[in-house]
């Protein structure tokens, strides 16, 4: 038999809500209960802003992220999109403003981590929570472990790289 059974998350789409909550887990230090609570808080809040089924089968757009994080999280993270306004930068400069903000919150004791936004070979969300010269380390709901930079781009184009990272969807939280 050549079937193969879907994994978790081929049918739906809620790697946005594990993205949040994985990123308060390492920004807030949330245990299983908190975890579960804040889950079903934006569950909720989605189901009551009818954009539930939606997110469920076509994923969490960035416009539905930001309204998460503006209506549910609030202040229990802050937040940027550093690169909201800048569709050409390159992946060089993404990729050393990533490793500035994640080295710098190391040097202040202070946690961060960055929900990076992919298309290419996935169409997801994602946690960076270490950032190399060479690799992002990723902290994600579908065991991805890490992004190689050479595998990876800011820009749609025929490269051959399997990730693209969307920089102006790339929220940088502490």
């Amino acid at each position: 038999m050549k079937l193969k059974p879907y994994e978790q998350g081929a049918l739906s789409s809620l790697c946005g809500i594990y993205s949040i909550v994985n990123a308060m887990r390492i920004i807030r230090g949330l245990n299983n209960d908190e975890s579960k609570e804040v889950f079903a808080e934006i569950v909720c809040y989605l189901e009551d802003s009818k954009n539930f089924a939606i997110s469920l089968i076509e994923g969490i757009s960035v416009t539905v992220m930001g309204s998460i994080f503006k209506d549910v999280i609030k202040d229990r993270m802050d937040r940027s999109i550093p690169f909201q306004k800048q569709p050409d930068i390159r992946i060089g400069q993404f990729w050393t403003e990533m490793k500035c903000f994640i080295d710098e919150g190391r040097t202040q004791r202070e946690k961060r981590v960055i929900l990076l936004s992919l298309g290419g070979e996935h169409d997801h969300w994602t946690i960076a929570h270490k950032i190399t010269k060479k690799r992002i380390i990723l902290f994600d709901s579908i065991g991805l472990r890490h992004l190689d930079r050479r595998n990876c781009t800011t820009r749609e184009a025929p490269t051959g790289r399997r990730h693209l990272i969307h920089p102006t969807q790339s929220y940088f939280l502490k």
